[in-house]
């Protein structure tokens, strides 16, 4: 018996704990998706972004398909959080969003 009560207090204390984890992604950046670029250069991205902390016009052509951002009809300015790198070799100041989500 007293085996017994241990256990359902043990279980009393422990279930409630064993929670199952939400997967949280944890982002480079905060950035401003402005719009399609302005910029008219031989190498220039489709899609102007600003990317805070980072002083480059930054440019990039696609997003992932799982973001549910479409910029094909999007509204203009979009609040961002990002991960990201420079396309190799970076003479032009283009990224590949690897992973992106709006804050607004």
């Amino acid at each position: 018996m007293k085996n017994l009560l241990i256990f359902v207090f043990a279980i009393a204390f422990i279930a409630p704990s064993c929670k199952k984890s939400s997967s949280t992604t944890s982002y480079m950046n905060t950035g401003t998706i402005k719009g399609p670029s302005p910029f008219m250069t031989s190498c220039g991205g489709a899609y102007w972004i600003v990317i805070d902390g980072v002083a480059a016009r930054t440019t990039f052509n696609t997003l992932p398909t799982s973001s549910g951002i479409d910029l094909s009809t999007a509204t203009f300015p979009i609040s961002v959080k990002l991960n990201w790198h420079y396309v190799t070799p970076n003479t032009c100041a283009i990224i590949v969003v690897d992973d992106i989500v709006k804050t607004d």
